[in-house]
C-alpha cells in the first residue's frame, strides 16, 4: 500500500515529520439572502478588449477571471 506501512499487529500510517500540517479548527455555513446572491453573481463588463497584448484576459471584458476559470483552444 503507497504512502502506509504494515505492522504484523497493527496498521500505523506513514506520518512524513518533515511536511508541515494544518487542522481545521471550525467550519461554518450561511445562507445568502436575494441582495446579498445578486451582488456575488453580477459582474459589469466595460472593456471591449478582451485580451491584452500579452494575451491575459483583461479586467471588466469577456473573460475577466473574477467571471470563473475559462479554457481557449486555438
Amino acid at each position: 500500500m503507497a504512502g502506509h506501512e504494515r505492522n504484523d499487529e497493527q496498521f500505523v500510517p506513514y506520518i512524513d515529520h518533515d511536511v508541515a500540517s494544518h487542522h481545521v479548527k471550525s467550519v461554518s455555513f450561511r445562507v445568502y439572502d436575494d441582495a446579498e446572491l445578486r451582488k456575488l453573481c453580477v459582474k459589469q463588463l466595460h472593456d471591449s478588449e478582451t485580451f491584452d497584448c500579452l494575451g491575459h484576459a483583461t479586467s471588466g471584458g469577456l473573460y475577466d477571471l473574477e467571471l470563473g476559470t475559462f479554457v481557449l483552444l486555438f
